[in-house]
């Protein structure tokens, strides 16, 4: 029977890496772990989407906006007032340096974003009631004045629902229903005027309206019928009209046809007569070159014409012997 026995491994320190040869990739982690916290106490990062504020102590001491916002060079007395008035504001982005432990960075959106009110009912000039849902592109401008105004993002939404829906609803008011539903013109330049009254009162604030539209429009139950006999009436109103500008334009297509036709058939006439007047006058000078160069056969000639022009079939002709026809026919007969 064979016995196996268990041989200890011998643990030494010899079998064991030494602390000396790890000892340069220890202090290459401790460095790297270093620098990961050192660094960002220094730098920090501005995407090409974002805007930020420096704040020093707890008070701004610059504005980072993005490249493509014009709000300072529009208007340039923004700050003025205020307690921003001495912040410097720079449009830019990528790797900026900051003071350590004392300064603190808050960035911000650049990007565009997205209200949609609830949805409201509004009358018209004429009192007939809609329900509409209003949506709205908005923007931060001034990452300072938002933050001064708002803080943070979320309490944003229930500023714009007291501040544009009322707008909105106003400028409804003053419209009839007509312009309202069909007029597109007369109810986006209702809203351009609510916009800029809105951006005025907004300019504080940090944040700008880029557009206001009616998102959807839905008619009470009580005004769809006479909605649609008043859509159904103006289509007709339309259509009338066309057909009439159709009938009025075949009428005159017509009439300058027609006008065109008497103007070819009268130059047509024209040219005609003038030319036969030429033939005629050419046939003339013919006659007249003939009648010079031998005047008796000429004067044969048309005595002959003449008669051929006054036969018929079994005519009898009765001359006299001094007829110049029948004169010559005998002196020829004779010769």
């Amino acid at each position: 029977m064979n016995s196996y026995q268990t041989r200890p491994i011998n643990m030494t320190p010899r079998n064991l890496p030494s602390f000396r040869s790890m000892r340069p990739l220890v202090w290459a982690i401790v460095i790297v772990a270093l620098l990961a916290i050192i660094v960002p106490q220094f730098v920090y990062v501005v995407g090409e989407a974002e805007q930020a504020v420096r704040s020093r102590m707890g008070v701004i001491a610059e504005v980072i906006t993005s490249t493509s916002n014009d709000f300072h060079t529009r208007y340039p007395d923004a700050y003025a007032g205020t307690e921003l008035s001495n912040v410097k504001v720079h449009p830019g982005s990528g790797l900026l340096f900051k003071t350590p432990f004392i300064d603190n960075v808050q960035k911000f959106s650049a990007r565009m974003f997205t209200y949609v009110s609830d949805s409201e009912i509004v009358n018209t000039s004429e009192k007939k009631q809609y329900y509409l849902t209003v949506f709205a592109q908005w923007r931060i401008v001034d990452p300072a004045l938002f933050s001064l105004a708002f803080g943070i993002q979320s309490r944003v939404e229930t500023y714009l629902d007291n501040l544009i829906t009322p707008v909105v609803v106003q400028a409804i008011n003053r419209l009839p229903a007509e312009d309202f539903i069909s007029n597109k013109d007369v109810l986006n330049q209702a809203l351009a005027n609510g916009l800029t009254s809105i951006n005025d009162d907004m300019r504080r604030s940090g944040i700008e309206i880029v557009d206001i539209q009616v998102h959807r429009t839905i008619l009470p139950p009580a005004n769809i019928q006479s909605t649609y006999a008043r859509m159904t009436a103006d289509r007709a109103k339309v259509a009338q009209q066309l057909r009439s500008e159709g009938e009025e334009a075949y009428r005159k297509s017509v009439a300058e046809a027609d006008l065109e036709v008497k103007r070819l058939q009268a130059d047509a006439v024209a040219q005609a007569g003038r030319i036969r007047g030429e033939a005629d006058a050419e046939a003339m000078q013919l006659y007249a070159d003939a009648y010079a160069k031998d005047a008796d056969f000429f004067e044969y000639w048309r005595s002959l014409d003449a008669l051929k022009s006054s036969f018929e079939e079994n005519t009898t002709l009765m001359l006299d012997s001094e007829n110049p026809l029948l004169k010559g026919l005998l002196e020829a007969i004779t010769e």
